[in-house]
């Protein structure tokens, strides 16, 4: 399940926290975390991929396209962060856990995985994937436009 890996990521969070080296997200107490489940059948619950990213975020960990960009087998890397789920190896690209072994991992073994599910899994992950990127930035431009219309900055960049 998910929770090795969870609690992997939360041990480096909290030593980390330890140092007092985490740059949490503002959050306001009248909204719920944004990785929080939609619904209200488990109060607790957490959508995984989301949570293991803002975690990655809060200690710098979280991948940017310049380190995926700059790997060895930058179409590979891209893929496997893109299409994959969050390993643990993935938040270990760049940041205070950098490691070069991870980079072999997610390049090799995780790109493996990936390529394994099959034709009609990966076309219709890369589709919502697609879609999903076509979405968001259809809502930047519809929030570029409002703010200009309305005089206010656009938060388009902002860490939610």
């Amino acid at each position: 399940g998910a929770i090795p890996p969870m609690a992997e990521l939360q041990g480096m969070w909290w030593l980390r926290r330890m140092k007092n080296e985490v740059e949490m997200a503002p959050q306001t107490s009248s909204e719920p975390p944004s990785y929080m489940v939609l619904g209200h059948k488990y109060s607790y619950g957490v959508d995984y991929g989301n949570y293991m990213h803002r975690v990655a975020e809060d200690i710098g960990a979280a991948p940017s396209l310049v380190t995926l960009a700059e790997s060895k087998e930058p179409l590979k890397m891209l893929y496997t962060y893109c299409l994959g789920q969050s390993h643990v190896p993935l938040f270990r690209l760049q940041g205070p856990y950098e490691s070069e072994l991870c980079r072999d991992v997610c390049s090799g073994e995780l790109w493996r995985v990936c390529v394994k599910r099959g034709f009609a899994e990966n076309a219709g992950l890369f589709y919502m994937t697609w879609l999903s990127l076509l979405m968001n930035l259809a809502a930047c431009v519809a929030e570029c436009i409002w703010c200009l219309c309305t005089l206010q900055k656009p938060k388009l960049l902002v860490r939610y």
